[in-house]
């Protein structure tokens, strides 16, 4: 069955704004709910939220919302906005499954990938641990510095530096604590000792008071008023450094994480967007290392894929041998958009069961062999699936 993936800030905002009359239900606790108020945010993630109206109390924090229209199912990908809003939701992802009658009138049936490859990755923590800082990480360190300071900036914050690092040289006593809480820490702001705690933030109240005060004295000696450390982890979920981002402002220079942190724009935005950065920074560094390329399958078809052209999902026949590899393993794999060939790399994200002991499995894309090839990705993708979902009438 094709699912097509919507990822665009304007199409799930219109497919939310049509669904606010229609009753849906929560996946696992099965609670009904009624969506209100859709509204786009501009923060970093372009992000759409909405409030829900439950019919009975609220058993626990939606998932995944679900309804049955007359030609398709709906299920809406959400995750709260607010720890101290049960109510607001963002909705990330919206999955549309066309019901078995309707299946053929929004095909991507002629889609296939070829020469799917994949590969080994060596273990990024030891070659990180033995080696250092090699010249390919360094590389992709300034890099990534660069962009992460270019892109936060394109976005309201003010940033004196990002700093890129690991924490197998961990040698003062903070990093030394968050290596060993794996949690992220945000000083506001030096001047005023203001520290956030909330949403399992480290909390300076387990390192000495000295320490403290000669740890924010450094800050304002050179000219840093706050500063947030955000952990990046391996495929393995194996701890391996931190993004540190310093501002000579409190709340990084943005003045919505001074006035509203917890709002929709605040640190909720901002956590997700450096999230998926850890996740693209660490698939390059594992990429970089990667070995043994095994061709897996010379053709096979493609069964979804997302709006953004980042997610896609393929079918593999039985007897491919796919279900024996990792996850998290890189991969490779081409596709012709335009009558010329692309390679896209990735990493594989899941794997399950399909029909005749066939294998689905889910990918997400990080780079292609060509500079323009992940934009054409993306707009091939949109195009396909908004003319499948508008102009077959599927919402």
């Amino acid at each position: 069955m094709k699912k097509y993936r919507l990822t665009d800030q304007r199409t799930l905002l219109g497919i939310v704004s049509k669904l606010t009359t229609t009753v849906l239900q929560e996946r696992d606790s099965k609670q009904k709910f009624t969506l209100q108020n859709p509204v786009a945010v501009n923060d970093i993630m372009k992000s759409v939220h909405f409030t829900i109206a439950a019919t009975e109390p609220l058993l626990s924090k939606p998932k995944s919302l679900v309804c049955v229209l007359k030609e398709n199912r709906v299920e809406l990908r959400v995750k709260p906005v607010n720890p101290y809003q049960d109510d607001l939701l963002q909705v990330y992802e919206i999955l549309i499954e066309p019901l078995e009658r309707s299946a053929k009138r929004a095909n991507i049936e002629d889609i296939s990938a070829y020469e799917f490859k994949m590969a080994q990755t060596a273990d990024l923590g030891t070659v990180i641990s033995i080696y250092g800082k090699t010249s390919i990480i360094n590389q992709s360190l300034n890099q990534w510095q660069v962009h992460l300071e270019q892109t936060l900036t394109n976005y309201g914050y003010f940033i004196k530096k990002v700093q890129i690092g690991f924490y197998y040289a961990a040698d003062t006593q903070l990093m030394e604590a968050l290596a060993t809480s794996k949690a992220p820490y945000y000083v506001r702001d030096a001047n005023r000792r203001i520290f956030y705690t909330d949403r399992g933030f480290f909390s300076t109240k387990k390192l000495s008071e000295i320490y403290v005060r000669s740890y924010l004295d450094s800050l304002l000696l050179n000219n840093a008023k706050s500063t947030l450390i955000f952990p990046f982890f391996s495929n393995g979920k194996v701890l391996l450094g931190y993004f540190e981002i310093i501002s000579n402002l409190p709340d990084l220079g943005n003045p919505i994480l001074q006035s509203d942190i917890e709002g929709p724009e605040g640190i909720g935005p901002l956590l997700t967007f450096l999230e998926q950065k850890a996740e693209e920074f660490v698939f390059q560094l594992e990429f970089a290392y990667a070995k043994d390329w095994e061709t897996v399958i010379r053709t096979t078809p493609v069964r979804d894929i997302s709006q953004d052209g980042r997610g896609i999902g393929m079918t593999f026949p039985a007897g491919s041998n796919i279900e024996t590899k990792a996850l998290g393993s890189p991969v490779s794999f081409q596709m012709v958009i335009n009558s010329s060939p692309y390679t896209f790399y990735g990493s594989l994200r899941s794997m399950k069961k399909g029909e005749s002991d066939s294998v689905n499995i889910g990918l997400q894309i990080f780079q292609c062999d060509k500079p323009e090839g992940m934009s054409y990705l993306s707009s091939y993708a949109s195009n396909l699936i908004g003319k499948a979902v508008y102009d077959s009438g599927t919402i």
